[in-house]
């Protein structure tokens, strides 16, 4: 079975998700992986890495099919990055899960916008963020946060009251509720929504899982919003990961007075979009608008590579000379590319900036 094969390699020590995602990229399959020798592994990753693998013992194995059996005793999926059920955008982050294990629905963990904020809040937090929570998902968006205490909290509540759609990433196990006051909205987003963790079954949460939660946040979406957040909030990570994956961040502007919201306005100095109301997101994101959303695959037009790669580096308005440096291709090129996606109603150009009409899903 293909899954205890990616549990295995998980399960090695020393293997971090960038390694195990160039890995994977070279040989397909950890099957293909383990049937390699120490010189083609090696030069892949370094010599550490692929002794690692070629020294795995029948443990290792063993691990997989423990873990493999939790899930099924208590109705827990789970998914390997080759796999068609995998979430696309996050596959293109430099170190997305391998594995991941999830509660729901993960069909729908699509067209997605992530709110987070901090724990502490005020009521002014509390009603922006429900109030873009309920109007987003009605726009048929994906609300995807990280079921904390306080803002997380209220970006899940809000999609809930109008039926709309909702992901929770986890610091902890999928099978872990924390915090227990959240348990309600737990099971509701597992009947409704999709709960979503990389973290094995059983894991507790701790102050090293938070930010491994957050870059997967920030990677399931097209944006993230802050829309209460002190200066030290770990809601900031979700921020940092965000910007180091070319996606558009907004904050909502608060009182200069109001100490839970100073990392919004110290964002907004630092050039984050201000939201004020959600058009302020459809005109930096307009493939998003409403959910009758226009999704590019492979085989409804004929794209260069180099024509998929630059739609693929443009989950914001990015600027010509901003995607010289992401996609590598020649300035003079990169002009006349622009030119012929223009002319095939691809992308718009607004005084060099980029903004794809489409979401180009890879395959």
């Amino acid at each position: 079975m293909e899954i205890l094969d990616y549990l295995e390699l998980v399960s090695i020590e020393g293997l971090g998700n960038i390694t195990l995602k160039k890995l994977i990229e070279k040989f397909k399959t950890p099957r293909n992986i383990f049937e390699s020798s120490f010189n083609e592994i090696s030069s892949v990753a370094n010599k550490s890495v692929a002794e690692a693998i070629l020294k795995r013992n029948t443990n290792h194995r063993k691990f997989a099919e423990r873990e493999y059996s939790k899930a099924n005793k208590l109705g827990i999926k789970i998914i390997h990055i080759n796999d068609n059920l995998y979430p696309e955008l996050l596959k293109e982050i430099p170190d997305p899960p391998i594995v991941l294990y999830y509660l729901g629905d993960i069909t729908r963990v699509k067209n997605c916008i992530s709110i987070v904020g901090s724990r502490k809040y005020t009521s002014y937090g509390k009603s922006i963020t429900l109030r873009l929570s309920k109007d987003l998902a009605n726009e048929g968006l994906n609300i995807v946060s990280g079921m904390a205490s306080g803002i997380d909290s209220f970006a899940h509540i809000g999609a809930l009251s109008v039926n709309g759609l909702t992901t929770a990433v986890l610091g902890s196990g999928v099978d872990i509720i924390y915090p227990y006051e959240n348990k309600k909205i737990y099971e509701y987003i597992k009947e409704n929504g999709c709960i979503i963790s990389e973290l094995l079954i059983g894991t507790r949460p701790s102050k090293y899982t938070f930010p491994r939660r957050n870059r997967i946040i920030a990677g399931l979406s097209y944006g993230t919003i802050i829309t209460e957040a002190s200066e030290k909030s770990g809601a900031l990570i979700t921020v940092k990961y965000a910007l180091d994956y070319n996606r558009i961040v907004f904050s909502v502007p608060t009182n200069i007075t109001n100490q839970l919201g100073r990392g919004n306005n110290l964002l907004l100095k630092e050039g984050a979009y201000p939201l004020t109301e959600i058009e302020d997101i459809f005109k930096e994101i307009p493939f998003l608008k409403s959910s009758k959303v226009d999704r590019l695959d492979n085989n409804s037009i004929d794209l260069s590579e180099k024509e998929k790669l630059i739609l693929k580096s443009i989950y914001k308005p990015t600027h010509i000379d901003e995607l010289v440096s992401l996609t590598g291709i020649e300035y003079t090129e990169l002009i006349e590319l622009i030119f012929e996606m223009e002319l095939k109603d691809l992308i718009i150009n607004e005084n060099g900036f980029i903004t794809g009409k489409f979401i180009y899903k890879s395959s």
